[in-house]
């Protein structure tokens, strides 16, 4: 334990005056008490142990201010509020922000694991979880020990299988983050979304890299305007070290976020990456079809090519994001190379699935539309035929407030929506004709024609959750689709020949 995380701990607990930045406390401060023992914290009053301390926090389920005596009842041996509520007598804490004294807590209670580990985390509008895995792979390419927290879920250096996991929670991330520590992870890289932005997960940890892949409009629903989102995000620069490195598209279009850096950050190092010839580390094509890519990587002084899988343009920009990271831990440009290209493409984010069929066929999971519509637009300039898409309902209902079904409009000739359970083992006569509608449209596609299957996030489970093997399991339209053409394409059996 360091000696910040030593003078924090008390016996089996820690201080909240020494947990808690004293910008962060509100006047009076501590109300019943000098100061609050921590061993535990809960944001749930009907999860609430004996001892534990209740943090009062604004969530889906409700103002947890107005749930305070229900933890006191339950044993709370302290709260933390943003306003004077009633506690018969337990000690409270005035916080400005309840979520930024949840996270300071709970990262204290884990032990600061960020502090052992070189943190890169991943922020902006599409691309985070293609930039992280490929960011990762570029490192590991060197011998790095290094863990991932994103989308698809947590893997430690030495395993093979992704846990899903709800990061928008800071006591999950700071428990995260202490097993990656314990397995011996040397670097960490972890995709932030908006939600865990707004939730402040991130406070009380100093990025040591912060990349930004972008920043358009998107979960207006969430966050209600294009300002409101954009001021969400760029509180990824609270997160930055004073002395650490920003990694964001130097196209022009993030100039405001470089202005924020430096004035937040002054000390800080910032690296521009993208396929624009302004970029400090750049992408440049060779050739690309639905086949893959080839660009020219211009990283270090060098210009090395890279072949890829995946054919879309956002992979190569997201590529150049990984490779300015593997420039800022010291590797060469060719070690930066060779692990863009051992990943090839990332699981479900625009990845090939080949069954021997003469169309092309790729998986995506729908996120925003602002994804959905850099996707289509490089799919529907390589596409020489037709471009169709499959898309679960409940992936179309995640982007209802992004426009989704006029996106699909505009770049496909044809787009179908399924139910997401037309494959089980109770379906009904809508899920068959669904079927039927996919079967005709796959039996139409031939050469030069492309399909997208587009399927939905993994909800992240509540509780403990079990590992699943990487890549993702499939969703069912995934596997409606892998049957059909694994059924309409056997592989081909060549006749056994006798030894001469």
């Amino acid at each position: 334990m360091n000696e910040a995380a030593a003078s924090e701990n008390c016996g089996d607990g820690v201080r909240l005056s020494q947990v808690l930045p004293e910008p962060l406390v509100a006047r009076p401060g501590f109300i019943g008490a000098d100061d609050i023992v921590v061993t535990r914290v809960c944001d749930d009053p009907d999860e609430c142990r004996r001892g534990d301390l209740f943090v009062a926090r604004a969530t889906a389920q409700g103002d947890g201010h107005d749930d305070v005596h229900r933890a006191v009842a339950r044993g709370a041996a302290g709260v933390i509020a943003e306003r004077i509520v009633p506690t018969g007598g337990v000690p409270l804490c005035l916080v400005r922000s309840s979520d930024q004294a949840f996270a300071h807590v709970a990262h204290a209670l884990a032990g600061h694991p960020a502090r052992q580990m070189q943190v890169i985390a991943v922020a902006g509008t599409s691309g985070k979880t293609t930039t992280a895995w490929l960011t990762a792979a570029v490192l590991a390419e060197a011998g790095l020990a290094v863990g991932v927290l994103s989308d698809i879920g947590c893997l430690g250096p030495a395993g093979d299988l992704a846990e899903p996991c709800d990061l928008t929670r800071a006591d999950v991330l700071a428990s995260r983050l202490a097993r990656l520590a314990a397995e011996g992870s040397s670097h960490v890289v972890v995709e932030v979304s908006s939600r865990m932005l707004a939730a402040h997960v991130l406070a009380g940890i100093a990025c040591d890299t912060v990349v930004v892949t972008g920043m358009a409009a998107a979960h207006l629903d969430l966050h209600g305007t294009p300002a409101a989102y954009r001021r969400i995000m760029t509180r990824i620069l609270e997160s930055l070290a004073p002395e650490g490195c920003l990694v964001a598209d130097g196209s022009g279009r993030l100039d405001g976020l470089f202005a924020r850096a430096a004035a937040t950050a002054p000390g800080a190092t910032v690296v521009t990456a993208g396929v624009g010839p302004e970029c400090a580390v750049r992408a440049r094509l060779v050739e690309r079809s639905l086949h893959g890519q080839t660009f020219l990587l211009s990283a270090g002084g060098d210009v090395l090519p890279v072949s890829v899988d995946t054919p879309v343009t956002s992979f190569a920009r997201n590529a150049t994001a990984a490779a300015a990271v593997g420039l800022r831990y010291g590797l060469g440009s060719d070690m930066i190379a060779r692990g863009l290209e051992s990943a090839g493409s990332v699981p479900q984010r625009v990845e090939r699935l080949d069954r021997g069929q003469d169309m092309a066929v790729f998986i995506d999971t729908a996120t925003n539309g602002h994804a959905l519509s850099s996707t289509l637009a490089s799919l529907r300039r390589l596409t020489p035929g037709r471009l169709a898409v499959v898309v679960d309902d409940e992936a179309l209902a995640t982007l209802a407030a992004d426009d989704a079904a006029e996106r699909l409009g505009q770049w496909c000739d044809q787009w179908i929506a399924v139910p997401a359970g037309m494959l089980a083992a109770d379906a009904g006569p809508a899920d068959l004709a669904a079927y039927a509608r996919v079967d005709r449209l796959l039996s139409t596609l031939g050469s030069g024609d492309c399909l997208l299957v587009l399927g939905r996030v993994p909800a992240a489970p509540d509780g403990p959750a079990p590992a699943t093997a990487l890549p993702l399991v499939p969703t069912p339209l995934v596997e409606a689709i892998d049957g059909w053409l694994q059924l309409a394409h056997p592989p081909r059996k060549f006749p056994r020949r006798r030894a001469a």
